[in-house]
C-alpha cells in the first residue's frame, strides 16, 4: 500500500521575514498548531509541526550572505539535530544569480516588460539584443555566484554547514541554473549530481523559463519540437560536465531524477502554472529526492518562485530569495499511520479520497495568503486583454491587495522597523 509523505520543517534558523511577522496572524488556526488540516480524513493523516519561518539570509552589503546563514544555534548543533532522525535531510537551497531576464524586467519596468517577457529576444535600439529564451546569466549575475562561492568554498561555511558530510547536488535544467551551479560550487565534490525537471521555474508563457531541448537543434535522428525560440546547442553541449537522464513523459509516475523528454513537454505558451499546481510539483518533488537520494545533504539550485513552493510545502512563509542567496532548511520526511484497507472497497475510490485530502491540505496552506502575489504568475498579462483593461486590472488588484489586512500589518512592520 502506498504511503503519503509529509515534510516538516524544523527551526533552527531566524525567522526574521517581515512577510512571516506580518501576515502570522492571517494564517488559519489548522496551521498555527499541531492539529491537521486533513486531521479528520482517515485515509489520510498529517503530520505538520509548528515552527518559526527561517529566512536564512538577508541581502546585505558585500557578499550579500546573513552571518550563519541565518543560523539561531551553532552549526554543530544543527548537524548534530540532522543526525537525530534518519529521514531528516538538510537542504541548501540556492536560487541563481540575476539572470537577464531579471535585469530586463528590473530595467524595463512592468509595463514594457510583459510586452516582451514572451518572445525570444529583446532589442533595446542601441545595439544590444537580449536573449529572453532560457535566460542565461548577466555578467552581475555571474559576480554574485562567485562571491557565494567565496564563503561557501573559501571562507569554509559549505564545510561548516556539512560537517563534510556526503552530498548531493540537484540542479534546474534551465540555463541560468547551471551556469550559476558551475560558479557556486566550484570546489565542492558532491557525492552525486543531478539535473530535474522538477525544480524548474514557473512553467508556461515566460520564454525565460523555458528549456532547451538535452541534444542539439539537429543531432536528434527524428525531428523534434525545439521550443519557443531557436537555439545552437542543446544541454548535453552547452553543459557537457553534467549528466542528463531523459524519462519518457508517461513516466512521471514513476521515476528517480531527471528530465521528462528530450525536448521541453512542460512549458506551453498559453498557460501559466498556478501555485497550487507548483506546491504539488514541489512535494513530488520531495517524494524523489527522499525514495533516491540516500544523501543527508542535499544542494539544490533552482530559482525564486520554486523555492516559495518548495517552503510552502514544508508549510513554511512563501519567503522569495535574492539572486544567488542561499537558504538552508532541514526537513522531515513523517509518513501516515498505515490503515487497514476493506478488502471490498473500490482502489479508485481509496485514491480519489486521498486526492481529494491532499487537495484539501494544500487549501489549508495557501489560506493563509491571499491578497498577496506569492508568485509573479498572479499578474495579468497582455494577452489576456487590451493595454487599458489591462492597466484597470492593475489599479484594482493594487487598490485590493493594499486594503488587504496583512499587506497594512506588512507596512506598519516596515515602518517600526525604520523608525527604530
Amino acid at each position: 500500500m502506498a504511503l503519503c509523505y509529509v515534510r516538516q520543517a524544523v527551526a533552527p534558523f531566524a525567522g526574521t521575514s517581515q512577510q512571516a511577522s506580518a501576515c502570522a496572524a492571517s494564517k488559519p488556526a489548522s496551521l498555527s498548531s499541531a492539529a491537521s488540516p486533513t486531521a479528520t480524513n482517515h485515509h489520510v493523516r498529517w503530520a505538520p509541526q509548528h515552527v518559526k519561518q527561517e529566512r536564512a539570509s538577508k541581502q546585505l552589503p558585500g557578499p550579500g550572505q546573513h552571518f550563519s546563514f541565518g543560523a539561531v544555534k551553532e552549526w554543530e548543533d544543527i548537524l548534530a539535530m540532522l543526525d537525530a532522525k534518519e529521514d531528516r535531510k538538510l537542504l541548501l537551497v540556492v536560487r541563481h544569480g540575476q539572470a537577464i531576464s531579471n535585469y530586463l524586467g528590473d530595467t524595463l519596468g512592468p509595463d514594457e516588460w510583459y510586452a516582451v517577457e514572451g518572445t525570444c529576444q529583446y532589442d533595446d535600439q542601441k545595439g544590444t539584443i537580449y536573449n529572453i529564451f532560457d535566460a542565461d546569466l548577466t555578467g552581475l549575475g555571474q559576480d554574485q555566484a562567485k562571491s557565494l562561492n567565496s564563503i561557501l568554498v573559501g571562507g569554509g561555511w559549505y564545510a561548516k554547514m556539512t560537517g563534510d558530510r556526503p552530498a548531493r547536488v540537484i540542479l534546474s535544467p534551465l540555463t541560468r541554473c547551471l551556469h550559476t551551479a558551475t560558479l557556486v560550487l566550484d570546489g565542492v565534490k558532491p557525492n552525486a549530481t543531478n539535473v530535474e525537471e522538477f525544480v524548474r521555474e514557473t512553467l508556461g508563457m515566460d520564454t525565460c523559463d523555458a528549456r532547451r531541448s538535452v541534444s542539439d537543434p539537429n543531432g536528434s535522428p527524428a525531428p523534434q519540437p525545439q521550443g519557443p525560440c531557436s537555439f545552437d546547442m542543446g544541454l548535453a553541449s552547452a553543459y557537457p560536465q553534467y549528466k542528463y537522464r531523459v524519462y519518457e513523459p508517461k513516466d512521471d509516475a514513476d521515476r528517480s531524477f531527471g528530465l521528462l523528454g528530450d525536448s521541453d513537454h512542460l512549458w506551453t505558451k498559453t498557460e501559466r502554472e498556478r501555485q497550487k499546481h507548483q506546491v504539488k510539483r514541489a512535494k513530488k518533488f520531495l517524494d524523489i529526492l527522499f525514495d533516491h537520494a540516500p544523501e543527508k545533504v542535499v544542494v539544490v539550485v533552482t530559482h525564486s518562485g520554486f523555492t516559495r513552493s518548495l517552503l510552502l510545502a514544508v508549510q513554511r512563509e512563501p519567503y522569495r530569495p535574492m539572486n544567488a542567496e542561499l537558504v538552508p532548511v532541514i526537513v522531515d520526511k513523517a509518513r501516515r499511520k498505515e490503515h487497514t484497507a476493506d478488502p471490498a472497497s473500490n482502489p479508485q475510490q481509496l485514491q480519489l479520497d486521498e486526492d481529494a485530502a491532499e487537495d484539501a491540505w494544500l487549501d489549508a496552506v495557501l489560506s493563509g495568503y491571499e491578497g498577496i502575489d506569492l508568485n509573479e504568475d498572479d499578474r495579468p498579462r497582455r494577452s489576456s486583454g487590451s493595454s487599458s483593461a489591462i492597466q484597470q486590472q492593475r489599479q484594482v488588484s493594487s487598490s485590493s491587495s493594499s486594503s488587504h489586512p496583512c499587506m497594512l500589518r506588512r507596512l506598519v512592520a516596515r515602518l517600526l522597523t525604520l523608525w527604530r
